[in-house]
């Protein structure tokens, strides 16, 4: 019998049913039991035991299994045992935001002692990928891996890469990603992570060929419920027909079979929005299924906050225990993820794995009998309207006939053969493409998204672009990425640029850039700035838009309220609905959140620390807040066959050179001179953390970073600037590092791989202050003495030595400039694996040593 505690599907077997478990270790069975309060299913328990060997997972099972629970099962095992070979996070990724939703509720009631954040593109919650457990959809994800994240300045892009290598991945509903991008790009990451990053590809509806392919291809193991298991279990006690209607999906047909609960699906949310239009004059008109019932709808055009309400409104009248009178019209934002019910489902047609996945919206619950009818698509220039399975025309044609062979009651097993009969070919079809432009058009692509070209997101992610909107109310900051990602946004497929020039030339206006504006876009002002420290975080300015073209791959755009049309129940439209007009209301946009964390700095107070005592923090820093990353260290050594702690070597290495560059005459320089008005300005006066006063810097001291307030000392700071700016550091940081560890390092690993990881380290010391950073620099020279400092702090963090005799040549004839710097590429995967890790740890080190050690807090 299966006991519903917590929402949770694991199954707790009656005498008769213990030989589910009997086969496996009672200590996985236990441990589960002990963790989830109920024994679990027998291939929950085969897959944990995968993955906690250190394989990979390909996991299909039907809707209602008890997917989610044997992903997080795993992962909660390890945190609780302290395993160290299995990462502190777990990523779930989703391929629709509704579906991660759900999965964000139901981790937190699995984990409620673990930090789990929600982070899409309407509601960046976690943009450094912190969380322990990360529910968030696959472009978040990939966009993430790839260097070119959504809602980071292109200075912080290379933070969120290593918090994606350093998880547990789960892929949720893998089959639904779309085949020609993300399907490949996700394979590609896999494989370059196998051995590090554990990977769960689950599924309900994925081909049996596609799952073997993908299984031998990413070194995963295949698990799968066998028909024992199924039999047994009570979320499959239930009976299901699928029939196909010669005719479009309308409001009549809707209401004509209304019983009690009734679901109807329109690919699109503006057939979406038309059909509950529709449904609603029938209600008017007295349609006698329709007098005492509710109408709703949900589809992805809300804001979070209002759809978050209509999903909690949706449980209750669709539930399990529901006894309401409601017909529910909606998108395909349905299938999957929401807890719900119905006795008829009506459906536009759509490919056979999207229409199991909304065939479990219905007699989804133990003992129920449904009707799933499947409509076929209204034509748009003689042709189906396949939007938005663009490019799928054979699989939607191939379903639609596929449905007339249906047994008349739909069993697990006829689902399979749907699945097969349906999508095997184009699986095959779409596998050969791959394999194909595996080492041309593909890899070409990734090496362009890991050198920061953002336009690449569209070629390897998503093909019909998802472009998330910003309605903000009037006088809302959005000046920086931090200020940006208080918003929340919602999502559309495409901006219609068209609409709202009608819409504005309805209202009489003309366009200008002041109040008539349509849309705008982001841009970011001095995104790279080489010299001294970055102060200020990346600032924002916003662009009208004059043309639809310059809409092209722009992920992020800014509406005027004043053109569109929202409300909290029929959410976004480019046109007014029947009664309805123009214009959101100011209080109808969800106020902004707290801000979130983006990597970069505010404008922070400062007092004086020594290079040694900066180093130090930024050291203690990482290991607090880059734990991921030190936790799977030992794991990248296996992968390269490297001796053991050579990786953790590297990331210690980046700590300990990062700003060897201000030890150079020019920064040191700088630095007296400022400490000297500091002195004079303040004298004993206490200093902003409470404790300090300002002093000069002593002789043979080195500085980091001297006494500043932002708001006391700006302007002295821009005085002084006019007499010889402090000098850059990052660049010259690492030039420094690669002629004094380059034969320690090929010593110990031979050339090659020696080589390679002084690349990654050098790449994540250059770039630490801004991911597009060249590493080009200009000659200088170490301030007098420097030299020595910098080997005794490099020793004292590392535990090895520069190379003295090198160290005393620079020290002495100084640092020639670096014009072509070798920096790490995705075509070397050792270099690229340390820098992104080092990346990580150095990055969230050095913004979080203030933060923590000095107690320092942003000013406005």
């Amino acid at each position: 019998m299966l006991f519903g505690t917590g929402g949770l599907a694991f199954f707790f077997p009656s005498s008769n049913d213990a030989s589910l478990c009997e086969a496996r270790p009672m200590d996985t069975v236990g441990q589960l039991q002990a963790l989830f309060g109920q024994i679990p299913y027998a291939y929950q328990v085969r897959t944990a035991e995968a993955l906690l060997g250190g394989k990979s997972v390909i996991l299909r099972a039907p809707t209602g299994a008890g997917k989610t629970e044997a992903a997080l099962g795993p992962f909660l095992l390890a945190r609780r045992q302290k395993s160290p070979d299995f990462p502190l996070r777990c990523i779930i990724a989703s391929p629709m935001r509704t579906l991660a939703k759900d999965l964000f509720e139901r981790a937190n009631r699995a984990a409620p002692d673990l930090t789990v954040k929600l982070h899409t593109g309407e509601d960046p919650a976690d943009p450094l990928l912190e969380a322990d457990i990360i529910i968030t959809t696959y472009d978040q994800l990939l966009s993430n891996y790839l260097h070119v994240p959504y809602s980071q300045s292109r200075r912080s892009r290379n933070i969120g890469a290593g918090g994606v290598v350093a998880s547990y991945v789960v892929l949720d509903e893998f089959h639904l990603f779309d085949p020609q991008r993300a399907f490949r790009t996700t394979l590609e990451m896999a494989r370059a992570l196998e051995g590090v990053t554990p990977f769960l590809f689950m599924t309900a509806t994925m081909s049996e060929h596609l799952t073997q392919k993908l299984a031998a291809t990413v070194g995963a193991e295949f698990v799968i419920p066998t028909e024992s298991e199924l039999a047994t279990m009570q979320s499959q006690q239930k009976s299901r027909r699928i029939r196909r209607v010669e005719a479009l999906l309308t409001a009549e047909a809707v209401a004509d079979a209304h019983e009690r609960r009734s679901i109807a699906i329109a690919n699109t949310v503006d057939r979406v929005q038309t059909l509950y239009a529709d449904l609603q004059r029938l209600k008017r008109e007295g349609h006698p299924k329709l007098k005492e019932t509710e109408l709703v709808m949900l589809h992805s055009r809300y804001f979070p906050t209002h759809r978050n309400a209509h999903e909690v409104k949706l449980k209750a009248l669709l539930g399990r225990e529901s006894e309401k009178n409601v017909i529910l019209v909606a998108s395909q934002a349905v299938e999957v993820g929401i807890d719900i019910s119905s006795e008829q489902l009506h459906t536009e047609l759509c490919p056979a794995n999207a229409l199991l996945q909304r065939a479990g919206r219905n007699a989804r619950y133990a003992g129920e009998h449904g009707i799933v009818s499947v409509y076929d698509l209204p034509e748009k220039d003689g042709k189906r309207d396949v939007l938005p399975y663009k490019g799928q025309e054979d699989v939607l044609e191939a379903t639609w006939e596929a449905l007339t062979q249906l047994p008349d009651e739909i069993t697990p097993e006829a689902e399979a053969n749907l699945i097969d009969h349906v999508h095997t070919a184009g699986d095959e079809a779409n596998w050969q493409s791959y394999e194909g432009s595996r080492n041309s058009t593909l890899r070409d692509k990734m090496v362009q998204a890991f050198g920061g070209e953002i336009s690449a997101r569209t070629d390897l992610i998503r093909d019909i672009q998802n472009v998330s909107v910003l309605m903000v109310r009037p006088n809302a900051d959005l000046s920086t990425w931090a200020e940006v990602n208080r918003y929340e946004r919602l999502g559309v497929t495409w901006v219609n640029f068209a609409a709202l020039e009608d819409n504005r030339k309805t209202k009489g206006l003309e366009h200008d850039f002041e109040e008539n504006w349509l849309v705008k876009v982001p841009y970011e002002i001095e995104p790279e700035r080489e010299a001294g420290e970055k102060r200020q975080p990346t600032r924002l300015g916003w662009k009208p838009v004059t043309t639809p073209q310059e809409l092209h791959a722009q992920p992020l755009v800014l509406v005027n309220p004043k053109f569109v049309f929202y409300s909290r129940t029929e959410g976004f439209r480019w046109d007014a609905p029947e009664g309805g007009s123009l214009g959101v209301k100011p209080d109808v946009i969800p106020e902004a959140h707290e801000p979130r964390p983006t990597g970069e700095g505010g404008d922070y107070w400062y007092v004086y620390e020594t290079y040694e005592e900066h180093i130090m923090r930024v050291l203690q820093a990482a290991e607090k807040h880059a734990k991921d990353v030190w936790h799977i260290c030992s794991k990248a050594d296996k992968k390269f066959d490297l001796p053991d702690g050579t990786t953790s070597l590297a990331v210690k290495a980046a700590i300990a050179a990062h700003d060897i560059g201000k030890l150079s005459e020019g920064w040191q320089r700088w630095t007296r001179g400022w400490q000297a008005l500091q002195v004079a300005k303040y004298g004993q006066q206490t200093l902003w953390d409470g404790k300090s006063v300002a002093k000069a810097q002593a002789a043979g001291e080195y500085c980091a970073h001297t006494d500043y307030h932002p708001t006391h000392d700006k302007e002295q700071n821009k005085a002084l600037d006019k007499g010889g700016k402090r000098p850059p550091h990052a660049g010259e940081s690492a030039a420094v590092l690669s002629q004094t560890l380059d034969n320690y390092l090929m010593d110990l690993l031979g050339e090659e791989k020696g080589l390679s990881v002084l690349q990654g380290i050098c790449g994540a010391v250059a770039r630490h202050h801004g991911a597009n950073a060249t590493g080009e620099t200009g000659a200088w020279k170490l301030d007098d003495g420097a030299a020595k400092a910098a080997a005794e702090v490099f020793r004292a963090i590392s535990g090895i030595s520069l190379e003295e005799a090198r160290l005393k040549e620079l020290q002495h004839k100084g640092v020639e400039a670096v014009s072509e710097p070798d920096m790490p590429s995705a075509c070397n995967p050792l270099a690229w694996l340390v820098y992104t890790l080092a990346s990580r740890a150095l990055r969230l080190g050095d913004t979080r040593s203030f933060e923590d050690v000095r107690l320092k807090e942003a000013v406005s």
